[in-house]
């Protein structure tokens, strides 16, 4: 906790001065708070600072309420302010963008252009490249990331000494890193190698039985936390989904994989994907309690089942290698067992790693109920709801907490409060939670069917 002296001014939408004069104001972990010498105090979280910006001798924090606060005459220790502010701000914005648990190989300041839906913007900024993502800390908007998975090109331009990132979501172009432009293009390639060396392990455990061709036509569809449908992966071996099946699905959750299997809308609608799980965020994979109570279901309870459900999971986890590795699958299904009608209904099942339930999302581009769905409408339809729905749960790392509990929860309890801010500043998450129909807690297969067919009924 550090607390400093200087004068401040509360600026409204228009610029006006609501309140200025002396003040002290302390930086405290995530929090930020302004006693004024006269006039009502101020506590905030720094998740709310859209835009930090030091300068001339004085800090601007623009908050995502549009207002502003001003900090000035801050005296000899205004460098000390400014790293120290920094140093916390940013490793709050990481908290919200839910990237604080990466694991960091190196750290460049440079000029970026962004060209991405919804996210363009061009000026100075910290680069982090990270073992599986890059981070972007621009100097005058929110921060963002990209997956190093994600990245389809790198080019450089040698004259220019420019670097390009290219995506399905855009491209991003890198200048004045001067004379660390090499060390950051090295660092950024390696990390990308190490993803794919990992994938070429964790493909090849799977399915050692595959010739060379075969291999590297896999391995060109499947990207780390990705979604591919299973049939792609069937047409380059018939063997591939039994095989995946029986190493990825725990004994534990095949029954509950095979009764949403029979629920299928299309037969060959099975979606899978896999991700490395960062080590220092895998408890973030287990359900704590959440103060959600289910329709007809009393709060104790459903957290009793859920303990007792996660109780058997941990000892079918033994082997050190598949511990890193998340694998799940997706299910489009009709809302009732038999009718192959369009999904309007997906089902999310993490198959080898602590799940301890399903959950349930509304396919809001699905057809009308009752039409037949051929193969070119599943795609048409389903499949971008379902790589949206994919996207979103990675870019949560897999949390369940910011999906099941309510808005009024995450708002009002401090531990959750990142969350909040998180849905405030990041699309994909708003959307993910709009979506989410529910849960069904793994307890036996008999009652968990009860809830899913309970949940179905309110689609």
């Amino acid at each position: 906790m550090n607390t400093f002296s200087g004068k401040f001014e509360y600026l409204d939408l228009s610029g006006s001065a609501v309140q200025k004069g002396a003040c002290s104001f302390t930086i405290d972990g995530a929090d930020f708070r302004l006693i004024p010498e006269t006039g009502p105090v101020l506590a905030m979280d720094l998740g709310d600072i859209d835009v930090y910006s030091p300068g001339d001798y004085r800090i601007s924090l623009n908050l995502y309420t549009g207002n502003c606060i001003i900090l000035s005459h801050l005296g000899k220790t205004f460098q000390s302010i400014c790293h120290d502010f920094q140093e916390a701000y940013q490793r709050r914005v990481l908290q919200c963008l839910l990237l604080e648990d990466l694991e960091e190989i190196g750290r460049f300041d440079g000029f970026v252009d962004l060209d991405s839906s919804g996210d363009d913007f061009s000026g100075p900024a910290e680069l982090r490249i990270c073992r599986s993502n890059l981070v972007i800390l621009p100097a005058a908007t929110r921060g963002l990331h990209w997956r190093l998975s994600d990245i389809d090109r790198v080019d450089f331009d040698e004259a220019a000494y420019r670097l390009e990132l290219r995506s399905q979501a855009g491209r991003i172009i890198i200048t004045k890193l001067a004379k660390r432009t090499r060390e950051f293009m090295d660092c950024l390639k390696s990390a990308m190698q190490d993803l794919s060396e990992n994938k070429a392990v964790i493909l090849h455990s799977l399915f050692p039985f595959l010739s060379p061709d075969q291999f590297m036509q896999l391995a060109g569809m499947m990207k780390e936390g990705h979604a591919i449908e299973v049939s792609r992966m069937e047409a380059v071996h018939p063997r591939i989904k039994p095989v995946l099946i029986e190493k990825t699905v725990c004994p534990s959750m095949k029954p509950y994989f095979d009764l949403l299997e029979k629920r299928l809308a299309v037969e060959e609608g099975l979606f899978s994907g896999f991700k490395m799980i960062r080590p220092e965020g895998q408890n973030e994979m287990e359900d704590v309690g959440s103060n959600e109570i289910s329709p007809a279901r009393n709060e104790n309870t459903e957290l009793e089942e859920e303990n007792h459900a996660s109780s058997g999971e941990h000892r079918e986890e033994n082997d050190d290698d598949q511990q890193q590795v998340l694998h799940w699958f997706l299910f489009p299904l009709a809302v009732k067992p038999g009718l192959k009608a369009p999904a309007r209904v997906v089902a999310w099942e993490a198959t080898s790693h602590s799940g301890r339930a399903t959950y349930f999302f509304h396919i809001p581009s699905a057809g009308a109920e009752g039409r037949a769905m051929n193969t070119a409408e599943a795609k048409d339809t389903v499949e971008p709801s379902i790589q949206r729905l994919n996207r979103a749960l990675v870019l949560l790392n897999f949390r369940r907490e910011p999906i099941y509990l309510s808005g009024d929860v995450l708002a009002a309890q401090l531990r959750y409060r990142h969350y909040a801010i998180a849905c405030r500043n990041l699309p994909a998450l708003r959307e993910l939670r709009a979506s989410y129909l529910g849960r069904a807690i793994h307890t036996t297969p008999e009652d968990w069917e009860k809830q899913v067919n309970e949940l179905l009924a309110r689609a």
